[in-house]
């Protein structure tokens, strides 16, 4: 059995990411949350809206600095970004091997690579001889079999997606609290050898 551990573990509201407002009219700066210097996998959730958005990036903190204008040029204050969440960290991946335990481990199992996303290039690891993209993976882990319901407002790679192996693939996803959003908590989940999700 294939397997994937997504470990996206670090966490934080996005609160700080709210320029205060200064005499004037003008406005301070905005803090991005601590560690996202690293190439991974992110999800951001609006707690408002129930809304998900998975994303990749060769530097996190690079992608979310850009989104600090987007901030205030629409004038998004602390109240409204501090029920916007977003989890971060990098998927670890290995071929088939006996089978990990069935209950959701709290870190990546013995004999897993760490796999960061390259600038410009698709988010791949080859599990068993095949393909797979991790980003449109937990896209579809996330609309399917998460079960929170909402949306998820990537506009690529909605559509259902095979387990191209021959073998099926333990699937789990580990998140952090979110700033106080959510309970840290990690789901696991069996892909079937030719399953859609």
């Amino acid at each position: 059995m294939g397997y994937i551990f997504y470990a996206l573990n670090n966490s934080a509201n996005c609160a700080g990411m709210a320029p205060p407002a200064l005499a004037g009219g003008a406005f301070g700066v905005a803090a991005l949350p601590l560690a996202m210097n690293m190439a991974g996998t992110y999800i951001i959730v609006n707690t408002m809206t129930n809304n998900r958005y998975i994303g990749i990036a060769a530097n996190i903190q690079n992608r979310f600095q850009t989104r600090l204008a987007t901030v205030t040029e629409m004038g998004f204050g602390p109240a409204i970004l501090a029920n916007i969440g977003v989890t971060w960290g990098v998927a670890h991946c290995r071929n088939t091997l006996p089978a990990p335990p069935l209950v959701p481990a709290a870190a990546p199992v013995p004999g897993s690579i760490p796999i960061a996303p390259a600038a410009g290039a698709p988010y791949t690891a080859i599990i068993d001889g095949a393909v797979i993209n991790l980003e449109h993976l937990l896209i579809r882990l996330i609309l399917t079999q998460l079960g929170a319901g909402g949306t998820v407002s990537n506009n690529l790679m909605v559509g259902p997606y095979v387990n191209p192996t021959p073998n099926p693939i333990t699937v789990a996803l580990q998140w952090g609290a979110m700033g106080g959003l959510f309970a840290a908590n990690t789901m696991q989940v069996i892909w079937g050898a030719g399953v859609a999700w």
